[in-house]
């Protein structure tokens, strides 16, 4: 990002860096994905848990692409 353009977005209520964002939702990405996997390695996964942060995973996909360039997955073929 250029020095002197930073983007700006509000989360609860307070203008911040967008940049502060994208980082915690590249921590929430890679913390659901080591869940899951080590879920999935259990002996008895537990599914409705799996396929809930599954869905948790997919959606701070789409938050992390909207911050980075605009783009929702869903959209891009």
């Amino acid at each position: 990002m250029n020095a002197m353009y930073q983007r700006k977005i509000i989360v609860e209520g307070q203008l911040t860096e967008a940049s502060s964002v994208l980082t915690k939702v590249e921590q929430d990405i890679a913390f659901l994905q080591h869940r899951i996997n080590l879920m999935k390695k259990q002996t008895i996964p537990n599914s409705i848990v799996i396929e809930t942060y599954e869905a948790m995973l997919k959606s701070r996909r789409s938050v992390l692409a909207w911050l980075q360039d605009g783009n929702n997955p869903d959209d891009m073929v």
